[in-house]
């Protein structure tokens, strides 16, 4: 099966995705890139068991706080960061495509599509878990197939540990693994009682996560589901709840087909290959080790478009929820191409390669035209003024921030010390809008008192800006001025 060149390859593939989407300008998915780099610095610079106090899972601050608390408080440490669990993601998809086929080129060629498809190649980059939750999630699914052995069930457990600390959406998919764990643990009569333990210490484990943050969140907050009511609170507070019945049920399925039609034409067309006759015999045993798999990640998009309906979904982006779906898509679709196509007559070879042009062309020129998806936020003059900032702010001076949309988390990331920085206002949805210090220049000098900062950071354009005097540092609609240095 896979060796190590395979998986260095995998490796590869994963850096050369990785360099080309930087390459392109992408910098983050959405200020949550930013938002998690703060929270991330924060723990770096004052530890603590639930880094956020709010609604995210703690797992992957520690990771980066960790990380920053090695290497320095940067962004470009949190960068990369991800940068390394993007390329052991891929890796570790490798691994769980290996236990599912075994065909090895079948594994490579899913592992390497699984690493390079849009959304898997960004995420590959991006400072959120997406990514990292997605690759533990999958390769604990691919535990559940094969030979039942208890130490790789206990890996499973453990992968899901890490990912339901990680992101809520994997939750359904540990209780779905726990359950069949739990089963097989009482069907294998012959096993040994060791190894019967080990299968409910996996089914444990994997169930674990979930059942710590619940607690941490009664014993801390009063109320044992906290968080999620947060989540629902923060979307109807943003019009989510405005949203159709229909358009609520299906939205992760629309959104894994709207965001990766390409994957999907693929899988389409295979599976009418699999469909002919001379070919279903093959296509069948190809796909039986992914029952459970499949399974799993259906269970998981019932459970999220149920949550969603009634409003206590617990994400607010669809397409990256269900990333271990669209992973596992492209591991059925590497198999069965590497199982089917060479199997296939001329004639059929021949018809599936225009079916599949054709899907391609109407992918791109249509499906994603019309449904173009998320707009990426480099913050790239926030970015360039919060690094000015860090060189020409002292350690331990405040600097007031102009808050005019989510951008102050992409200057705080970049300042680096988010402990310094004081916010001129809140912009959460669920409270009461406030004004902008930055628009009523005579209120400054109390504001600044009473933040105790000597530095403010904001818009040149903005009313303050005129009574301010010659920034200290300018980029792009950003400048940096010291209070009284006229």
């Amino acid at each position: 099966m896979l060796q190590r060149r395979d998986l260095g390859l995998v490796a590869l593939v994963k850096v050369i995705a990785a360099a080309i989407v930087i390459a392109t300008g992408f910098r983050a998915v959405s200020d949550d890139d930013f938002a998690r780099v703060v929270i991330a610095q924060d723990f770096a610079h004052a530890p603590k068991l639930d880094p956020t106090g709010t609604s995210w899972l703690p797992f992957p601050f520690w990771i980066t706080g960790a990380a920053m608390f090695g290497a320095g408080r940067t962004l470009l440490v949190a960068r990369v960061a991800a940068f390394v669990l993007g390329v052991l993601s891929a890796m570790l998809v490798a691994l769980a495509a290996e236990r599912l086929t075994k065909n090895r080129t079948a594994a490579l060629l899913g592992a390497v599509l699984a690493a390079v498809f849009p959304w898997s190649a960004r995420l590959g980059v991006a400072t959120v878990p997406e990514l990292p939750t997605a690759a533990l999630a999958l390769f604990a699914m691919a535990s559940l197939v094969g030979p039942r052995e208890p130490r790789a069930r206990l890996f499973g457990g453990l992968a899901l540990l890490g990912a339901t600390l990680s992101r809520y959406d994997v939750w359904p998919i540990a209780a779905a693994f726990a359950a069949l764990t739990g089963l097989d643990a009482l069907r294998d009569r012959e096993r040994s009682a060791k190894d019967r333990a080990l299968f409910i210490l996996a089914a444990a484990l994997s169930l674990l996560g979930p059942s710590l943050w619940v607690l941490w969140n009664h014993f801390t907050r009063g109320n044992a589901f906290d968080s999620l009511d947060r989540v629902a609170a923060y979307r109807r507070a943003l019009g989510g709840d405005a949203d159709a019945l229909l358009a609520r049920l299906f939205a992760y399925p629309l959104a894994m087909a709207r965001h990766e039609p390409e994957l999907f034409s693929a899988l389409a067309v295979l599976l009418a290959l699999a469909a002919l006759p001379s070919l279903r015999a093959a296509a069948r045993e190809t796909l039986r080790p992914y029952a459970r798999p499949v399974a799993l990640a259906l269970f998981q998009l019932v459970a999220l478009s149920a949550a969603l309906v009634k409003d206590g979904a617990p994400t607010h982006h669809p397409e990256r929820a269900v990333l271990v779906g669209l992973l596992l898509c492209a591991l059925v679709a590497s198999d069965l191409a590497a199982t089917l196509l060479p199997r296939a007559s001329r004639n059929a070879r021949l018809g599936a390669a225009t079916a599949a042009l054709a899907l391609l062309v109407f992918s791109l020129v249509i499906v994603r035209r019309w449904f173009r998806g998320e707009d990426f936020v480099p913050r790239t003059d926030e970015v360039a003024i919060g690094d000015a900032a860090r060189a020409l702010v002292p350690p331990g001076e405040r600097v007031l921030v102009e808050v005019r949309d989510y951008g102050h988390f992409a200057i705080t990331a970049a300042l680096g010390r988010p402990e310094d920085v004081v916010l001129d206002r809140d912009l959460d949805p669920r409270k009461p809008a406030s004004a902008s210090t930055f628009d009523a220049p005579d209120a400054l000098p109390r504001r600044l008192d009473e933040a105790r900062a000597r530095y403010l950071l904001g818009r040149t354009t903005s009313p303050a800006a005129a009574v301010l005097g010659p920034p200290r540092a300018v980029h792009g609609s950003f400048g940096l001025w010291e209070h009284g240095s006229r």
